[in-house]
Order: structure tokens, then C-alpha cells, then sequence
């Protein structure tokens, strides 16, 4: 039954991961000189994530499984339906852009939401009953769907674009409309193959979602404290960054004259460079274990996005060479990037105590959303595309200082840094 979550799974992913590389091109589309109206859109949907990110987690813990995962369901998609009917309204009349851009800021947020909710869900708590805490393989299986997912999806929007805008919101909003229906079918049946997933502690009281200010600020003391709360931090700051093709880098990309299915595929080679770390990850793990797998991992990100930020600077912007560092920086560092990922939601999982995990994985999610709030405000700051080298070191500094982060924690983990085997 593992096959049916899989399956789900990789409709949800594919859902994310089509709209979140249509949206950016979409909204570049209509603003087609500026930055600021990406950076708006993206800063709008951090800020609800940073606000009610904990709120969700908590609605984890205290809500029956498949009432929630149901809920994240119908949120998400009709969230991607009703800005694809905002879409097609923009370009087929071209009337009351903003009114309707402000619509499709909106459900970006809800979206942004219904994500978080289903990520803690199903990863972080499904995935723990239907393993009984052996959450390696399943886990790397997910990521490797997800990661499938962000590497074919902007191929096919990227290619199904060039018919036009309105035709690729139809395609999004009908697929999006098809595939609840099926997500709806197999989480049901997953469920009931799982007895174990129906019996879950609610709490009610304190423990209710809307927590008093006091509350929170002990849950999140409890996050600071916590052993996992260096890698954490490490995790959450790689999210400042414009060094991925990520919406920034899209609508940069698409602003300076590169065409829909030219990003398309070259964020499809970021994310087959990403797959490989589903199977980099295991094999390293084997061989020096995960917390040491990590440590390489976010090292390596951090020198493969270094030529990067050189190719933004004016000796190498526009030239072959500075394209070539670009394009193969951000598409190598992936491996490190994914590597670690996933290396630190096992360690969240190992050395975070069952009742304590929706919270703090809560906290983790808010974490990240406010790193990623960062980028934003900076690219709407810095909005001036001939800037751009501006957040790109910025991004680079986030990296580094995620590296050390993540080094602390292992040095206090493991008690040093280097293993030297004595030769005989």
C-alpha cells in the first residue's frame, strides 16, 4: 500500500511543482520590465507562511490524519483553480490587472499553506506510523518523487507555453481538477490499510491550535534549545537565496530574453542534478553515516554556488563563459542542496521526540519562510535587473554562514569535526 502514498504523493508534488514554475512566468508575462511584482508576490506568501506555519503544525498534532491531509487537499487545489481563472480573465480581457493580480496573491498564500499542512503531514508523520520510525527509505523514495516532479514539470509548462498563457492556465486548472479526485481515492486508502494511522492523541485545551502568546513563546524556546535547532537553522538559511531557479531567478532569467522552454529545460538539468542526491545520500550514509553526509553536502553547495555569483559580475555577465559558470554552478550545487535536505529531515526525525515533531517541524517551516521573506524584500529593494549581483552575494553569504551553522551542530554532536583513523 506504500504505492498508493507514493502515487499521491507524486500528484501533489507535480501539482507544487507545475504551478510554482507556471506562476512566476505568468506574473513576469504580465509585468514584463520589473522585478517588484515577483518579489511582492513571493514576499505575500512567506509572510502568511511565517505567520501561520506554526499554526498548521499544531493543526497537525491536534486533528484526526485524514481530516487534515483531506483539508490540505481541497485547500491547495481550489486555491490553484480560482488564480488560474484570475490568469485567463488577465490575459484574455486584460481588465482589472491588479484587482485580479491581488486574487491570485491571495490563494498563493492558501497555497503556501495547504503545502506546509501536507509536508508535515505526510512526511513527517504518515511516513513515521507506516515505518514504524524506519523513515530512511521511504523517505528518500518521496524526495525522489519530488525531485522527479521539479525536473519534468517546467519542461512540459515551459513547452506547453509557447501556446499561448491562456492555454497553459486551462491545462493547470483542469489538471488540478482531475487529479483531487484521485489524490482524494488513495489517501482514503492508504488510510484504512494503516489501522494505525486512525489512532492518534488529540489534544484539546492548550494544546488547540490557537495558542496564547505565552504558549508560543515556550514552544519556541523549546525549538531554540533543542540539539536539531543548529541544523535547523542551517536548513532554514539556505532559503535567502536567488542562486536556484527559483521564481527570482525565473522572472530575472525571462526579464533578460531567455524563453519559456529554455528555462523550462534548464531547470529540468537542476533537477535531475538534484535526483541524483536520492541516490548519493543512501550510499554516503552508508559509508560516514548521515550526520557526516550532511556536513559534505552543504560544504559542497557552498563552492559550487561561488562561480556563480563571479559569472553576475561585469566580466563575465553576458558572455559564454559567465553563462557557463552560471547555468553549471546552480545546476551542480542541486546535489549538495538535496543532499542535505534530506539528510536533515532523517536527523529531524531521529532526534526529535514523536509529540514534540509537528511543532517543531512547524517552527522549522517558519524558520525557512523567514529567510525566504528575506530574498524577497531584497529583490524589491534591489528590483533593477542590472543589480542583480546585489541579492546573488548576498544569497552566497546565507550559504556560507548555513555551512557553518551545520558545522557547529556536528562538532557538538559528534564532538569533532574531522575523523582521523590512526595508521598501523
Amino acid at each position: 500500500m506504500k504505492g498508493k502514498l507514493y502515487t499521491s504523493h507524486f500528484l501533489t508534488c507535480w501539482t507544487d511543482r507545475v504551478y510554482e514554475f507556471s506562476c512566476f512566468l505568468l506574473i513576469a508575462e504580465v509585468f514584463k520590465t520589473s522585478l517588484l511584482l515577483a518579489s511582492i508576490y513571493g514576499f505575500s506568501t512567506t509572510i502568511a507562511a511565517i505567520l501561520f506555519s506554526n499554526f498548521v503544525g499544531r493543526m497537525a498534532d491536534v486533528t484526526p490524519r485524514l481530516a487534515f491531509v483531506r483539508m490540505t487537499m481541497f485547500v491547495q487545489k481550489g486555491s490553484i483553480v480560482l488564480s488560474c481563472i484570475f490568469f485567463y480573465v488577465i490575459f484574455e480581457f486584460n481588465r482589472h490587472v491588479i484587482f485580479l493580480y491581488s486574487g491570485i496573491v491571495v490563494c498563493g498564500c492558501f497555497l503556501k499553506l495547504a503545502f506546509i499542512a501536507n509536508n508535515i503531514a505526510i512526511e513527517k508523520d504518515w511516513v513515521m506510523v507506516i515505518t514504524e520510525g524506519d523513515t530512511e527509505d521511504m523517505l528518500t523514495v518521496m524526495k525522489r518523487i519530488d525531485l522527479f516532479c521539479k525536473t519534468m514539470a517546467p519542461i512540459m509548462m515551459g513547452t506547453l507555453m509557447t501556446f499561448g498563457s491562456s492555454v497553459g492556465v486551462i491545462i493547470i486548472g483542469t489538471w488540478n481538477t482531475l487529479s483531487l479526485i484521485v489524490e482524494y481515492q488513495l489517501v482514503h486508502q492508504t488510510y484504512k490499510a494503516h489501522p494505525k494511522l486512525a489512532s492518534k492523541d488529540t489534544e484539546t485545551g492548550e494544546g488547540t491550535p490557537l495558542m496564547p502568546i505565552e504558549e508560543r513563546r515556550v514552544l519556541f524556546l523549546e525549538y531554540v534549545n533543542h540539539q536539531i535547532f543548529p541544523a535547523s537553522l542551517a536548513i532554514a538559511l539556505l532559503y535567502l537565496t536567488v542562486l536556484s531557479f527559483g521564481g527570482i531567478m525565473i522572472s530575472y532569467l525571462k526579464i533578460i530574453g531567455y524563453k519559456d522552454w529554455s528555462l523550462g529545460v534548464l531547470r529540468a538539468v537542476a533537477g535531475t542534478a538534484g535526483l541524483a542526491s536520492t541516490w548519493i545520500l543512501p550510499f554516503l550514509s552508508s559509508k560516514i553515516g548521515i550526520i557526516r553526509s550532511g556536513l559534505w553536502a552543504v560544504w559542497f553547495e557552498t563552492g559550487s554556488l561561488t562561480p556563480v555569483v563571479i559569472s553576475l559580475t561585469n566580466a563575465y555577465r553576458g558572455s559564454v563563459l559567465g553563462s557557463i559558470m552560471l547555468f553549471a554552478g546552480m545546476c551542480v550545487s542541486r546535489v549538495g542542496l538535496w543532499v542535505f535536505d534530506i539528510a536533515e529531515t532523517i536527523l529531524l526525525q531521529q532526534l526529535v521526540d514523536p509529540a514534540q515533531l509537528g511543532s517543531i517541524s512547524g517552527w522549522q517551516h517558519s524558520m525557512c519562510n523567514v529567510f525566504d521573506l528575506s530574498q524577497y524584500i531584497l529583490t524589491a529593494v534591489v528590483s533593477d535587473p542590472n543589480d542583480f549581483i546585489i541579492p546573488a552575494t548576498v544569497s552566497l553569504g546565507a550559504v556560507l554562514c548555513s555551512s557553518m551553522s551545520y558545522t557547529y551542530f556536528v562538532r557538538k554532536e559528534r564532538g569533532h569535526l574531522l575523523h582521523w583513523k590512526k595508521r598501523s
